[in-house]
């Protein structure tokens, strides 16, 4: 599985984005190719070397363009330009992003809102270039470390506003930040949706790869520290979904095991993976139960539960690596109704196992008042 890991030192922007995948292997022709289809004039656009220190980037210098367009028009121009699925559908969704948070900050409408510096051309070249250069690279899963952010204030088409602005909070939402004593914009609103729609797994370190590329997408502010963004691309090898899980355990002697249970389903509503809880030998030969939770998200809230829902004083937390099937869900047709069924698949591609949901299975059988197990051995019958 190839993964992305974005390494934002001085900041992230959308130029710098594409910059970096530039400098990472994405050939530049090919970028030009995928926005000459924006039915707009494009301004030149020229590759050029920064060096900031001891390291040498790539910053893609975009001349200034008068041409700005409405939000409508920016979704029209996603929604019909000529590229893959993929690319579009992520080119959209980060403008998206930006939208819904620009709403929210001026708490009006889509249809109300009118973009600032946001409207100019650069925004579609950044946010297609990001998708297509994603797309191009091969990359399945995006990781990304802390993103910092500047003080004090900065000075835009709204007047002068605190520094990180509002948007870029908004969309920040979640994400471990990380802020310096730098008087600039260090992330952009457009540098903030990229991140917020292609990580999917916030706050969590990547598993171990292979570094097969690096890239440093060049800024040009002048500062103590380098203005790049570094991303790292990779392989791994375990399973297409592997990822990193947190472990919380706990082992009680003086619960009431009737709560167990209920306690059990409330964890499951924090956003729980899962939730097991088994009986254990504790000191003095008593009997007690151990509490099992896995996560990814919500720590915090599954914590606070179980120290709240349990008698235990305290836990234990480990983070751990797990294997998991890529996984897609389809809805069939069958000869008794619809069923969901989950199709498991190895690193090949091949298709090893699949799973019938069960709430499927007890509607259709309960609807003929037959057992479930003659409905699951009928519909397997009839999916194989």
């Amino acid at each position: 599985m190839n993964i992305l890991y974005i390494d934002p030192v001085f900041g992230i922007s959308g130029d710098m984005m594409l910059s970096a995948l530039l400098h990472a292997g994405y050939p530049f022709d090919e970028l030009k190719d995928t926005l000459k289809k924006i039915p707009y004039p494009l301004p030149r656009m020229t590759p050029e070397k920064i060096t900031h220190g001891i390291i040498e980037g790539l910053h893609l210098n975009i001349e200034e363009s008068h041409i700005h367009l409405t939000i409508k028009e920016m979704e029209k121009v996603m929604d019909d330009i000529e590229v893959n699925e993929r690319i579009k559908a992520d080119a959209r969704a980060i403008l998206d992003i930006i939208i819904d948070a620009e709403s929210r900050v001026h708490g009006i409408s889509k249809d109300e809102l009118h973009f600032h510096e946001l409207s100019n051309i650069d925004t579609l070249i950044d946010i297609i270039g990001v998708a297509a250069g994603i797309d191009y690279l091969g990359i399945e899963r995006v990781y990304c470390g802390p993103i910092p952010c500047g003080r004090g204030t900065i000075k835009t088409s709204h007047g002068i506003i605190p520094n990180p602005p509002p948007v870029t909070l908004e969309i920040l939402s979640g994400l471990k930040l990380v802020f310096f004593d730098d008087p600039l914009e260090l992330t952009t609103p457009t540098g903030a949706a990229i991140v917020k729609h292609l990580v999917k797994e916030k706050n969590t370190l990547p598993p171990a790869m292979s570094i097969k590329k690096t890239g440093y997408g060049a800024g040009t502010y002048k500062s103590t520290r380098p203005d790049i963004l570094r991303i790292f691309i990779g392989e791994t090898d375990g399973y297409g979904d592997g990822d990193e899980v947190y472990v919380v355990e706990a082992d009680m002697d003086d619960m009431e095991m009737e709560y167990v249970g209920a306690v059990a389903e409330r964890i499951r509503d924090c956003g729980a993976l899962d939730v097991l809880y088994f009986p254990v030998y504790m000191k003095k030969g008593r009997l007690g139960v151990r509490l099992s939770v896995i996560t990814k998200n919500n720590m915090e809230g599954i914590i606070d539960t179980i120290f709240s829902e349990t008698t235990t004083f305290g836990l234990r937390l480990r983070r751990e690596t797990r294997a998991v099937l890529k996984r897609v869900e389809k809805t069939v047709d069958t000869l008794f109704g619809q069923v969901r069924v989950k199709y498991g698949y190895n690193r090949s591609g091949e298709m090893i196992k699949y799973h019938v949901e069960f709430e499927d299975i007890k509607r259709l059988a309960g609807e003929r008042n037959i057992p479930y197990r003659d409905m699951l051995d009928a519909i397997k019958r009839e999916l194989k």
